[in-house]
């Protein structure tokens, strides 16, 4: 538990790591079906509405907590560094009311740059075997439809 984990997108480094440290774990790390997960906070104790990271350290998955609470609402998973998903519920999003998991997926604009999709979706199959039990111990309150 503890400890200072990352930076932001302009302090990502190739090569591994960061040139500065922005964000901090928050409690355990928690695991289901052999992912794993580590909830994080700005530097400062900081809860204010922050977003998660762009790329990340060490960790597959990523989560955040609501503004000024330790109610998890979101979750980031990320393949070699760099997000791919968002998995947010801690607000109403069109047809999804708050509670219900909506999927983001990450892409690379035309200028290069990673970017999150607006549109939102339910997860699919695949995506609920593999992370459904990790969102549900990180927010036992979250619905998937």
């Amino acid at each position: 538990m503890g400890g200072i984990i990352m930076g932001g997108v302009s302090a990502y480094l190739d090569t591994g790591g960061f040139s500065e440290y922005l964000y901090h774990q928050v409690g355990d790390v928690i695991s289901a079906n052999g992912v794993s997960g580590k909830v994080l906070a700005k530097e400062g104790d900081d809860r204010s509405h922050e977003g998660l990271p762009t790329y990340s350290n060490t960790s597959e998955v990523y989560f955040k907590l609501k503004e000024y609470t330790n109610i998890v609402e979101q979750a980031r998973i990320y393949k070699d560094r760099q997000a791919v998903l968002d998995f947010d519920w801690g607000h109403d999003h069109h047809e999804f009311k708050e509670g219900v998991v909506h999927v983001h997926e990450w892409y690379k604009n035309k200028n290069g740059k990673w970017v999150r999709s607006s549109k939102a979706r339910h997860l699919n199959n695949e995506e609920m075997k593999k992370y459904g039990d990790l969102l549900k111990k990180a927010n036992p309150n979250i619905k998937f439809r």
